[in-house]
């Protein structure tokens, strides 16, 4: 006697079989198709007629591999529940899908009649489980090359370390894996590191950690949080800075060095000096030198004088290293004063140079007349040096509205393109110049520049010769 079945029974079961999303099917003990739902009808786009009487290698030949273990199965009598294939669900060429499928025995009259089967498409969800993971990956992958290594941890349990920061620290990766973070921190860098990760810290900051064989090494981290397996954790990025750390130590060290150094020389040989240009200037005024002895005096007076004039520059470099630039007094100015004053000196030094001076425009502002007398005198100097002695050095000072404009030409050789870009930095020198210097001319000549809120460039070309060209505000800052 067949069993009843309530009108609400049978209307469960209806909508059951008419799902959508869910495709049903029966298939006799051949595996041939002798039902389908109108659901996998829709989930396979195949009509009835073209399963109907047909085995599932004519309907769905790319799944026959991976389906017919299963169906097998459960003409033995298991149940399979919830295996997953991938394949066209339909004729070759389809587009892959991914389903998840339960198949049942069935029987009637107590004997095997065929297989019940039951399809979800899950190919939405696996692919965006695998854009999921391929983004993971891509992550990964930029946090390797951006970083020396990573790490997550939950409240200071490490849950994941890469294989770059395992490899720094000295352990494989799985041995790191579950401990707490704190064994690989140096003891100097625990308090600094738990502040860090209490306040959830999302700025870099440098710490020492240790290494597994208990050397220490300088780090610099930076955390943020992330989800990792349904919770939040902290992901922390690494980067190792050891050797950034030994060439600033070592950077300090020579400068502390010269700074001492610079000091000891610019104040303890100021005394000797001075007593030698006091004998030689009274030598001098006091006649009754022969020729020989007057020429040697005068040397002597040239050699202290350039010798007060390095430990000038050696005293400006330390005052623009110590206090970030050389102090300026502006007072009201006409520049045109210390220009006629430098180039008067400088033509009666340099009796066979042609120097000429021009000033147009309105010259005066506010200046510190020393500094300017100083970056004057460095740039024609400078320009007198590295030129031939039958060439003349120009000088031309532009007023306009905004501020002045000072120009030193001289016809020497072009600058290589190389030296350019170190031509103003302390102690360097150009392969053409001479022994006299400290390499500090330039250097100084462009501190005295920025303090006056001004700007130095150079030009130089086959046919232009160099030009050093000054641009001063009006008014230096201050003023």
């Amino acid at each position: 006697m067949a069993p009843s079945f309530s009108e609400e029974a049978q209307n469960c079961f209806g909508a059951l079989l008419h799902a959508s999303g869910l495709g049903l099917a029966f298939l006799d003990r051949e595996l041939r198709f002798r039902f389908v739902n109108t659901g996998l009808m829709t989930l396979s786009g195949l009509p009835g007629s073209a399963y109907e009487g047909r085995s599932t290698g004519e309907v769905w030949p790319g799944l026959v591999k991976e389906l017919m273990p299963l169906l097998n199965r459960a003409l033995l009598g298991e149940q399979v529940v919830g295996a997953r294939v991938s394949g066209p669900l339909g004729p070759p060429g389809g587009g892959v899908r991914h389903l998840r499928l339960s198949v049942l025995p069935a029987s009637s009259g107590g004997l095997r009649s065929g297989v019940g089967l039951m399809v979800e498409d899950e190919t939405e969800r696996v692919e965006r489980e695998q854009a999921l993971r391929e983004s993971e990956e891509r992550l990964r992958g930029l946090v390797a090359v951006s970083c020396d290594g990573y790490f997550l941890h939950d409240a200071g349990l490490v849950l994941e370390v890469s294989p770059s920061l395992a490899n720094l620290i000295g352990i494989p990766p799985e041995e790191m894996v579950g401990q707490p973070l704190a064994r690989w921190v140096a003891p100097e860098s625990r308090d600094a590191v738990q502040r860090a990760m209490s306040r959830q810290v999302e700025s870099p900051y440098e710490m020492t950690g240790l290494r597994a064989d208990g050397k220490r090494i300088f780090l610099e981290v930076l955390g943020r949080q992330v989800e990792y397996a349904g919770r939040t954790v902290r992901m922390t990025a690494v980067w190792d800075i050891g050797a950034r750390k030994a060439s600033e130590e070592a950077a300090a060290r020579a400068d502390a060095f010269r700074e001492q150094l610079l000091g000891v020389v610019g104040h303890d040989l100021r005394t000797p000096l001075y007593a030698i240009q006091l004998s030689t200037g009274a030598l001098q005024r006091g006649g009754g030198l022969n020729e020989t002895q007057a020429r040697q005096v005068t040397h002597v007076a040239t050699a202290t004088r350039r010798m007060e004039r390095m430990i000038h520059e050696l005293l400006d470099f330390t005052r623009a290293r110590l206090a970030g630039g050389i102090p300026v007094r502006p007072e009201p100015l006409s520049l045109d004063k210390p220009l006629e004053r430098v180039v008067e000196e400088f033509q009666a030094s340099h009796p066979a140079r042609l120097i000429v001076s021009k000033v147009e425009g309105d010259v005066r502002g506010s200046w510190d007349e020393s500094r300017l007398g100083q970056l004057l005198d460095n740039l024609v100097g400078n320009a007198v040096q590295h030129s031939p002695e039958d060439t003349p050095v120009e000088v031309k000072v532009v007023g306009a509205p905004d501020g002045i404009t000072l120009t030193v030409r001289n016809e020497g050789p072009p600058v290589p393109l190389e030296e350019r870009a170190t031509l103003f930095e302390p102690f360097k020198r150009g392969k053409r110049a001479s022994g006299d210097g400290l390499g500090l001319g330039l250097y100084i000549a462009r501190q005295i520049v920025v303090a006056h809120g001004g700007r130095i460039s150079v030009e130089s070309g086959v046919g232009l010769g160099t030009r050093f060209i000054v641009w001063l505000p009006r008014h230096a800052p201050g003023a």
